[in-house]
């Protein structure tokens, strides 16, 4: 095994100069400024995307105060909520598109972060876990949400090494409903398998017979994405079991990203067909769990 990438990422403090805010229309209607960029959780050395640009430390971006301006500025700016697949009421920003707060929970002021979003009328924040973390159950409000990542657990085992247990993750769902989180799942990312839909069927199975609130809880469904350079890092790393899953050329295509990268996601035509049969198993199991997009 050849390791000449260091895994763990040191952490380094800044001021940061970026404080655009992406318009995005999925998860969220918006993701915030970073607060934190990088990510040392469980699944940084398989799929996750922040890992994807070669940087060397995780930045913590100590102008906390200037970000949250930047976003109440943007949200006076807006105009009056018109329902969407995000939320009926509010508009949302993704607070950690491109870290685990729950895993980073103790780099950052983040109940700060929380207040400022339950104070300001019009939004909301949202953010998504492969990790619970039960010091967040006293902060609930119906204005943060947080999205539990699920995936069969055989493939977390390869893919999110040492992060909460699937069946964990679920009986965490009415917990934080009864705290007064606003708790969606995030099936993210899908890896196609041979036996895919019969693991997705015992997860199914699983959310259905666990969770009580089932009124409250929606989801999003994210297929692969993955991408060359992380591909070539993973196998440096020695991680070939990890790429056995991720890098499937004869079945994936190159494809420009939301945001103008260059990544790998399965072909669409194939694609197509995989969405399909998620959706209908999906509905055969769990129709009370809308989705809310799927791609």
């Amino acid at each position: 095994m050849i390791n000449k990438i260091k895994s763990e990422l040191p952490l380094k403090h800044q001021i940061t100069k970026t404080l655009s805010i992406k318009e995005n229309g999925r998860s969220s209607d918006f993701v915030t400024p970073n607060f934190i960029l990088g990510c040392n959780a469980g699944c940084s050395n398989s799929y996750c995307y922040t890992r994807r640009f070669g940087r060397k430390f995780i930045y913590v971006n100590t102008n906390i105060d200037e970000i949250l301006k930047t976003i109440f500025l943007h949200s006076s700016k807006l105009p009056a909520k018109i329902p969407n697949q995000t939320d009926d009421k509010h508009y949302t920003y993704d607070i950690c598109c491109d870290t685990d707060l729950c895993y980073h929970w103790k780099d950052y002021d983040w109940w700060k972060v929380f207040r400022f979003f339950t104070e300001v009328p019009n939004i909301k924040a949202t953010f998504a876990t492969k990790y619970v973390n039960n010091q967040l159950l006293k902060y609930g409000n119906e204005k943060l949400r947080i999205r539990f990542s699920l995936m069969p657990q055989s493939i977390s085992d390869i893919l999110e090494p040492n992060t909460t247990k699937i069946h964990t993750r679920i009986e965490a769902i009415d917990r934080f409903i009864e705290a007064g989180w606003d708790v969606h799942i995030n099936f993210s990312p899908v890896i196609y398998t041979k036996d895919w839909k019969e693991q997705y069927e015992e997860l199914f199975n699983l959310i259905n017979e666990k969770v009580k609130y089932k009124d409250k809880v929606k989801c999003e469904v994210i297929f692969l994405t993955h991408n060359e350079y992380l591909h070539n890092r993973n196998l440096q790393l020695g991680l070939d079991t990890i790429e056995e899953l991720l890098w499937k050329p004869d079945i994936q295509e190159i494809k420009k990203s939301q945001y103008g990268g260059e990544n790998i996601r399965y072909q669409w035509q194939f694609k197509n067909e995989l969405i399909a049969d998620f959706k209908e198993l999906h509905n055969q199991i769990i129709p009370w769990c809308t989705i809310r997009y799927i791609f």
